[in-house]
């Protein structure tokens, strides 16, 4: 398994690094550019080439950089429309189009930063991985906005593709230095439930920021809507009053008076463009403004000259019903449409009608003038039959609202469409800006935990080090302690031995007067034949208990001197007492329960010594003497004790 992860780290930067060349090729763009440069960066380092790493990864940041300062910058700084101008002199395409998705840049831009951090834990690569991985699985969630986004905030599956396969490249190739830190995880669980937070948190505000804008842009249309049916409604009133003024008089108006009636309505709805009065015989009588159109167009039948209109003419001429012609081409030039009005005298006899021809673009042009140009197109249609256009059509925005405006019995429709630009320096920069500040925030938080749980764990480390160096030290100072005790007692007995008892001697040899005594125990060496060494050892322990409690009782010490021969010194007793200390001790372990093979008592001979001379003890003499006194009491036949004596008139 280690060896596939192995192997697969090294084969998925070359796939994706082909797959971005492809992109490139295919459609080349800003994103499919820095996924090239981030593969190749990825695929330097494994071959060691430092510096190439650090140019490519620098070359990937700073490519995506304007892009990201663009989503970042407020419109008070710099404008959309100044973005705009730079992209136009490096390109000329929309500025949307040149700089890279949002999440897209974000998870580049991160993914170049952890392989130029080298992947080290401590500076925070593996935060820096999984807020990249977490940035391109937000883009495989579709939008669930009931309109289309107005910022490419996602970028297409063959880019997140290849950024996904360079991702798990860099995980694999990481994993093993990261594996078994357990401060890591501890570091790593709250950073990301942070960024999840913080991720949550941008999807609200920038959902809410473009339906918000959404809405308001929506209002905006259905205002200019509701605008132009009020202009629709107020001027056709206004034509039904003029039509009923003749109504006061019982002749036909003559050209003064139609003339200064019209004037007036013509000042207030200029898109009129000609006023005239139709006799019943559709003969145009009256015109007004005089304009050389108009004033071709007297004495003309309209029915002959624009039967298009007939059927909305002819019941007005009359007297039934005012009507109005379809979409039609006018005699003074351009689209439009004619209201006819009936004109009748005081009597209510028909005089004719008042024909009010309405043009398209000029009405377009009275009612949207308070529309800045520059912001969108208006567009004023009839199906497929454009009738009127107002504003700026480069660079549409995606979205494009349609409402209906009834002009009497036709249904028109009026679209608005915004320009992306203007949309864009409208949008809030606050979602962006939270996003990126909460990056950073919990790029912050991993640093701080992990330097911390580190610290932590290099502290603990410490503390069980420290530990386990105090019970190796206990450990030692009681091996050592058992060895000095090794070193001045007998090991199979456990009192003292020969090197001890020397010791105590001598710290002992100013006391006067001052005793030694040998004990050898008879016949011990048949126990170990017949009875075997295990018991022979038994025996041995056994007295040397009794001795050393006996011999201490009268403030002695006790000790083996080798084999089945013990000593003791007794500081400040003379010979009597000497003595009389030993065949106490021979007694005792004569009535004791240790016995031969043939059920003989186990007994001891002794040999006493004294020192009374002021002089300094020669305890090698002391021992020889003591050793003469062991042999005449073995010599006697054995279970006694003999004292020496040293000549001290010699010794002084």
């Amino acid at each position: 398994m280690p060896f596939l992860i192995a192997r697969a780290a090294h084969w998925l930067p070359i796939i994706a690094a082909c797959c971005a060349v492809t992109l490139v090729a295919l459609h080349p763009n800003i994103s499919s550019t820095a996924l090239v440069l981030v593969a190749l960066a990825q695929l330097s380092t494994l071959k060691s080439f430092r510096w190439l790493t650090c140019l490519l990864c620098i070359s990937a940041i700073g490519l995506l950089l304007p892009g990201l300062i663009s989503y970042l910058t407020p419109e008070s700084w710099a404008s959309t429309a100044d973005w705009q101008t730079l992209t136009r002199w490096a390109q000329p395409i929309a500025l949307e189009s040149f700089r890279a998705p949002l999440l897209m840049t974000l998870a580049l831009q991160l993914s170049a930063l952890a392989i130029l951090l080298r992947q080290r834990a401590r500076l925070g690569a593996p935060l820096l991985l999984l807020a990249a991985l977490l940035l391109t699985g937000l883009q495989l969630i579709p939008s669930s906005q009931p309109f289309t986004p107005l910022l490419r905030y996602t970028a297409d599956w063959p880019g997140l593709l290849t950024l996904g396969l360079l991702l798990l490249g860099q995980y694999l190739l990481s994993v093993r230095y990261w594996r078994g830190k357990r401060y890591l995880i501890n570091a790593l669980w709250p950073a990301c439930g942070l960024l999840i937070a913080v991720l949550m948190l941008w999807e609200k505000l920038h959902h809410e920021a473009e339906q918000r804008l959404y809405q308001q842009v929506e209002a905006r249309a259905q205002q200019a809507t509701h605008q132009l049916s009020l202009e629709i409604n107020t001027h056709l009133n206004a034509m039904r009053g003029f039509a009923r003024i003749w109504q006061l008089q019982r002749s036909l108006p003559t050209y003064q008076q139609w003339t200064d009636q019209a004037a007036g309505y013509r000042q207030d709805f200029t898109y009129l463009i000609n006023i005239a009065f139709v006799t019943p015989d559709s003969v145009i009588r009256h015109v007004y403004p005089f304009t050389t159109s108009n004033l071709s167009a007297l004495g003309r039948r309209l029915f002959d000259v624009q039967p298009a209109g007939r059927e909305a003419l002819e019941p007005a001429l009359r007297g039934q019903q005012e009507g109005s012609t379809d979409i039609i081409e006018l005699l003074q030039g351009g689209t439009g449409v004619i209201h006819y009005f009936p004109v009748l005298n005081a009597d209510g006899v028909p005089l004719g009608a008042a024909a009010m021809a309405v043009s398209f673009p000029l009405f377009a042009e009275a009612l949207f003038a308070q529309l800045p140009a520059e912001q969108g197109v208006t567009r004023w249609h009839n199906g497929t039959q454009l009738l009127a256009q107002h504003g700026d059509a480069t660079h549409p925005g995606p979205w494009l609202f349609d409402s209906q405006v009834n002009l009497l019995d036709k249904a028109l429709t009026l679209s608005y469409q915004p320009r992306w630009e203007y949309l864009a320096s409208q949008l809030s920069r606050l979602p962006t800006i939270s996003l990126v500040t909460g990056l950073l925030l919990t790029y912050l938080l991993y640093l701080v935990l992990y330097t911390f749980q580190r610290l932590g764990h290099q502290h603990t480390a410490m503390q069980n080090s420290n530990a386990d160096l105090q019970q190796e030290i206990r450990k030692r100072s009681k091996l050592q302690q058992e060895v000095e005790w090794l070193a001045r007692h007998d090991e199979l007995t456990g009192i003292a031995n020969r090197r001890h008892f020397l010791e105590q001697a001598d710290t002992l040899q100013s006391v006067r007067p001052t005793s030694l005594v040998l004990f050898d125990i008879d016949y011990f060496k048949r126990i170990n034949d017949q009875l075997g060494h295990l018991v022979g050892d038994e025996h041995l322990h056994f007295f040397a208990q009794l001795g050393k409690s006996h011999i201490e009782h009268h403030g002695g010490v006790f000790a083996r001197y080798g084999g089945e021969e013990f000593v003791a010194w007794l500081p400040g007793h003379p010979l009597p007492s000497a003595f009389k200390v030993a065949d106490e001790l021979r007694q005792k372990l004569a009535t004791s329960s240790l016995t031969h093979a043939d059920g003989k008592p186990l007994t001891l001979s002794a040999g006493v010594v004294t020192f009374s001379c002021p002089a300094d003890v020669d305890l090698a003499r002391m021992m020889q003497t003591a050793d003469e006194a062991l042999y005449h009491a073995k010599h006697n036949g054995r279970n006694r004790v003999e004292c020496g004596e040293i000549n001290t008139t010699e010794d002084a």
